[in-house]
């Protein structure tokens, strides 16, 4: 078994990856502040369209050449489901305030195993049900069965999360296959371009001055946010980075509450402790360790750190 190397600058990648995450709170912010301005299909082509732009150079960097891949239906797979992700997810903000859209959207962690179960054939583990059952605890919470169970931003918001999920399997496969980031990111933005280029010309709302730089915006946020998670994973491991993402639904919250003046409920606020409790307690349970300040140390060079 492959064992990830011990992240010789950890705290430089945490700091690089919150960084990245607020990008992408800052783009879904800007996309909730569009609502009911244009289609959402056409926020997505102006989002990939620029993203696709910003990614160019450094995916050319070293030649067309470093374009070629064996794994292609891999790439389509991950940009089909990324995609359609982004769209779900930028319609479940159109209904709902932005923490609980973007809490929903974060539900990945707990359909990961079931995507990886019937894809690569590898049973979850024991310990991986009890983040499962403890996040979607949570998600229950917010969705209120009582009254809001058919709530439709409810149901694009989870939808998202799963063929977010779906994605980040594949991207695990082109990991397994070695393909740079550069490239998986250069295939998503030209998939994600010209798949809602068709749709976005026919639903078009020609936008004012200032809403071109926020819709622009949004392409370049998406972009830098991309590529410092990618440089952060240089200096910390997934095992270290990958449960800062829940960081995204603090990010939405307080943007919701500050800038938009959206107070949280008490159940939006609940639920989504517990989804976050959810999504990290796997890495903990992996760990096992002696006190809950070791959880956060960095191994020494010698010793293994959790997969």
């Amino acid at each position: 078994m492959i064992h990830e190397s011990a992240p010789s600058r950890l705290g430089l990648g945490i700091v690089i990856s919150l960084v990245a995450y607020l990008c992408f709170v800052t783009a879904s912010s800007l996309v909730w502040n569009f609502k009911g301005c244009f289609p959402t299909i056409q926020i997505i082509f102006v989002q990939n369209f620029v993203s696709f732009i910003c990614i160019l150079p450094i995916a050319l960097r070293k030649g067309p050449a470093r374009l070629k891949t064996n794994v292609l239906s891999t790439h389509l797979i991950r940009d089909a489901f990324g995609v359609m992700s982004y769209y779900l997810y930028f319609v479940a903000i159109r209904f709902l305030n932005l923490m609980d859209a973007t809490t929903l959207s974060y539900t990945v962690p707990f359909f990961v195993p079931f995507v990886w179960y019937v894809w690569m054939k590898e049973k979850i583990n024991v310990h991986i049900w009890w983040s499962i059952i403890v996040g979607f605890i949570g998600v229950a919470i917010i969705l209120n069965p009582s009254r809001q169970i058919f709530q439709i931003g409810f149901v694009f918001g989870l939808f998202a999360g799963i063929c977010s999920a779906i994605a980040l399997s594949a991207v695990r496969v082109l990991n397994l296959h070695r393909e740079p980031m550069s490239r998986v990111l250069f295939y998503y933005f030209l998939f994600g371009t010209l798949l809602s280029l068709p749709f976005a010309w026919v639903y078009w709302v020609n936008p004012l001055e200032y809403q071109w730089f926020k819709m622009i915006g949004i392409g370049v946020v998406t972009a830098v946010g991309q590529i410092l998670l990618t440089v952060a994973y240089r200096y910390g491991t997934a095992s270290y980075l990958s449960p800062l993402g829940y960081v995204s639904v603090i990010y939405a919250g307080l943007i919701s509450w500050i800038i938009f003046d959206k107070p949280l409920g008490i159940r939006s606020l609940i639920g989504t402790l517990l989804i976050v409790v959810g999504g990290t307690i796997t890495y903990v349970l992996k760990k096992k360790p002696e006190s809950i300040a070791q959880t956060f140390e960095t191994p020494k060079p010698h010793e293994k750190p959790p997969l």
